[in-house]
C-alpha cells in the first residue's frame, strides 16, 4: 500500500493541531486527554487488527470448501469411471 506525502502530512498536521490544543489545556485534563487519545488510537489499531483476521479467515474458509468441491469432483468422476462390481 503506497501512501501519499499529502496524507502523511495531513495526518502530522492533525496531530500537531491535537497536541497544541492539549497544550494549552488545565494539567488535569492534560492526563485526562493524553490516554483518552492513546486508548482510541489503540482500539482503531486493534479493529483494523480483527478486521484483517476476519478477511483471512473468510478467504481460508473459502479455500477450503472450493478444496472440498475439487475433491468430490474427482472422486465422483474416478466413480463414474471405475466398471460397477455387480456388473
Amino acid at each position: 500500500m503506497k501512501i501519499d506525502a499529502r496524507a502523511i502530512e495531513a495526518v502530522n498536521a492533525f496531530i500537531r493541531l491535537f497536541l497544541v490544543r492539549v497544550d494549552e489545556l488545565h494539567t488535569g485534563l492534560f492526563f485526562l486527554v493524553i490516554p483518552l487519545f492513546v486508548i482510541v488510537v489503540c482500539a482503531a489499531a486493534v479493529a483494523v487488527v480483527v478486521i484483517a483476521l476476519a478477511v483471512t479467515l473468510v478467504c481460508g474458509a473459502l479455500g477450503v470448501i472450493l478444496m472440498a468441491r475439487r475433491g468430490i469432483s474427482a472422486a465422483a468422476a474416478r466413480s463414474a469411471a471405475t466398471p460397477a462390481v455387480g456388473a
